[in-house]
């Protein structure tokens, strides 16, 4: 994977407070979260700053949720593909232009411009999930990015988007828990429940295709390698009542 500097940080300081699903959405309990699209943006800079300190694959490696993935003649774990890399003596540099996160907080994408050491520009996208232990607080689990012929048009700061946040239906007859139930404390536990999402996506389109989610439904992306090697990237969140498409990008293959 190839990875500009970004001109100036973001102008979103705060955790954006998500908002419940409107009543015309259907009955049930709506959520509200703190997604925070600032923090998911710095995580992309403070990854790129790594790369520069410490070395670009071992910026990758230590970043890396266990199941990452990364596209190299195909889908690869990153573990393995990353696991004898050495470091080049100069990294790429790279910097968001935008970004979204699912309404709880627990997933988000980055979509930016990169910049080899020796020239030539590029563009990537990268797939994050917020961590619940440990001291890193947000790791990426899909990385994939081509170079391009001219760089993205520069921005000034990095845009952060937030989806909203989808109503909780419970089953009918099924009571809410009691205050300090056994119930209510697994409901609230540090890890939030996996959910259906929020609304239907399109079919695959064939190929090697995977599609992954935030915790509650908000969020959704699906990576395909076709057969020629080329892999397409699409992500929708949940906005007005559907999942609406938010970024769509083939990527030819590598070596193409």
């Amino acid at each position: 994977m190839k990875r500009l500097i970004p001109l100036a940080l973001l102008a979103l300081a705060a955790p954006a407070v998500t908002q419940p699903a409107p009543e015309s959405q259907g009955a049930g309990r709506p959520q509200r979260a703190y997604a925070n699209p600032s923090a998911l943006i710095a995580a992309d800079i403070g990854f790129s700053r790594l790369a520069r300190e410490k070395g670009q694959w071992t910026a990758f490696r230590e970043t890396a949720d266990e199941n990452a993935e990364m596209f190299e003649g195909g889908r690869k774990l990153a573990r393995t593909l990353l696991k004898e890399r050495k470091d080049p003596p100069a990294p790429v540099k790279w910097a968001p232009h935008l970004a979204w996160i699912s309404c709880d907080g627990t997933a988000g994408l980055t979509y930016g411009a990169w910049q080899g050491p020796g020239g030539g520009d590029g563009e990537y996208v990268t797939v994050w999930q917020r961590q619940f232990k440990g001291k890193i607080d947000w790791k990426w689990v899909l990385d994939d990015g081509q170079d391009l012929a001219s760089p993205l048009r520069e921005v000034d700061w990095a845009e952060g988007k937030v989806a909203d946040c989808p109503a909780r239906r419970r089953p009918a007859g099924d009571p809410p828990p009691q205050p300090g139930s056994k119930r209510e404390r697994k409901e609230d536990s540090k890890l939030p429940p996996m959910r259906p999402l929020a609304g239907a996506i399109p079919a695959s389109e064939g190929g090697d295709s995977k599609d992954g989610q935030s915790r509650d439904g908000s969020l959704a992306w699906r990576s395909s390698v076709m057969p020629d090697g080329s892999r397409r990237f699409t992500a929708w969140i949940w906005k007005d009542g559907a999942m609406a498409e938010v970024i769509a990008r083939s990527f030819k293959a590598n070596g193409a």
